[in-house]
């Protein structure tokens, strides 16, 4: 995983619950000689899964609740990066689709290595689509917190609905988001 997510993650800790509550998470992980991330390495994934559970025991919350939170925080950080890919996106259906088609892409080219989740979207109705999210990292929570955070961005209410996830069992998360 890009340490730009570490970062992300980092300040948004810091930013939330304060530099003490970061340098303890850091301190019962097996990251004790460094609290420190590069946003351009590579880090193993099993890292912010230790990060998160040591983050859920110290405050008290689900892993769920945190990558929620944090997706929502992230993506203006996401959103900086890319927007000259969505320039045109002007709703978070049409940004969604972005996503997969445009960003995704634009992505692996930059970074071969790079692992995007799969995101396929059913537009049910104007204000109602399935999105099917696959992905070995199985953080549909921090997807679920992205899409919250672009539909503020669109200045554009959202409501989701896990259909199917991978935390109960299933082969892939299914939400239903719907527009007010």
């Amino acid at each position: 995983m890009k340490g730009a997510i570490f970062c992300g993650y980092a300040e948004f800790i810091e930013q939330n619950h304060g530099l003490m509550t970061w340098l303890e998470i850091i301190d019962k992980s097996e990251l004790a000689t460094s609290s420190s991330f590069i946003a351009t390495e590579l880090y193993d994934d099993n890292i912010l899964v230790e990060l998160l559970t040591i983050t859920s025991d110290i405050l008290g919350v689900t892993v769920s609740e945190i990558l929620t939170s944090f997706g929502k925080i992230l993506f203006p950080k996401l959103m900086e990066a890319a927007k000259h890919h969505v320039d045109k996106c002007d709703n978070i259906f049409d940004f969604l689709d972005h996503v997969e088609n445009v960003i995704h892409i634009e992505v692996k080219k930059a970074d071969p290595l790079a692992y995007t989740p799969s995101l396929i979207l059913d537009k049910i109705s104007n204000n109602k689509l399935l999105l099917k999210y696959t992905s070995h990292r199985q953080v549909c929570f921090l997807a679920e917190g992205l899409i919250y955070g672009a539909a503020n961005h669109f200045n554009q209410q959202v409501t989701i609905e896990h259909i199917s996830c991978t935390h109960q069992g299933d082969k892939h998360c299914l939400m239903k988001v719907t527009t007010d």
